[in-house]
């Protein structure tokens, strides 16, 4: 065997053996640290007041996401729009997490319009205009990794890679806010569920953690 053989398979070897050092690490950071079993979001979010009690997700929803940590919550503030706010927690693993187009257009609503919209001046989050047959809905989501917040979800992906690299092992959520446009005023609607949003971040920083 030459010596150009026996560096490849000694690096190889090396690279494999980091691999699973890393793996073991995080798995045990993880098993430390734990995951929630509930989640304890206040139902009073500054001038918004719940409506009615929280939506209890089906068990299609739950199979779907593979979480049973699935908090859905009507509320009303001082626009009187009434909105809906989703929040899916993955905990550390982040398997839970993935496109919220797919189970909207699984749930036969046809993607109108595609954006972003500013939040406060923290980040971006997903903006979307939704039909199905009359009936249209504005829609704005964004994934919480650690301290990081963004609508794309390709972003958040790298936050949580490059948190699992340095073994910050974070958890990871999915927040979407929704309301009913009515008149096709959609920017009326959007504006509704930004302001809600700057209400809600600082409550979901503390109860996503």
């Amino acid at each position: 065997m030459s010596k150009l053989h026996i560096l490849a398979l000694i690096v190889l070897t090396a690279t494999a053996a980091a691999h699973l050092w890393i793996h073991n690490a995080q798995a045990e950071a993880a098993s430390r640290k734990g995951d929630k079993i509930s989640l304890d979001i206040p139902r009073v979010i500054g001038p918004y007041q719940p409506i009615g009690e929280d939506i209890e997700a089906s068990d299609n929803v739950k199979k779907l996401l593979k979480s049973s940590l699935i908090l859905k919550r009507n509320y009303r503030g001082p626009s009187g729009i009434p909105l809906n706010m989703t929040v899916v927690y993955a905990g550390s693993s982040r398997r839970d997490l993935h496109f919220p187009e797919v189970c909207l257009v699984g749930a036969g609503w046809e993607i109108m319009e595609e954006g972003t919209a500013l939040v406060g001046l923290d980040f971006e989050a997903k903006r979307l205009v939704l039909a199905r047959g009359r009936t249209e809905e504005a829609v704005m989501y964004w994934f919480k990794t650690g301290d990081k917040m963004t609508g794309n979800f390709f972003v958040n992906s790298w936050y949580w890679a490059l948190n699992q690299i340095t073994f910050k092992g974070p958890t990871s959520s999915m927040i979407r806010l929704s309301a009913r446009i009515t008149e096709g005023n959609s920017e009326w609607t959007f504006l509704a569920l930004q302001d809600f949003a700057s209400w809600a971040i600082p409550e979901l920083d503390q109860s996503l953690e």
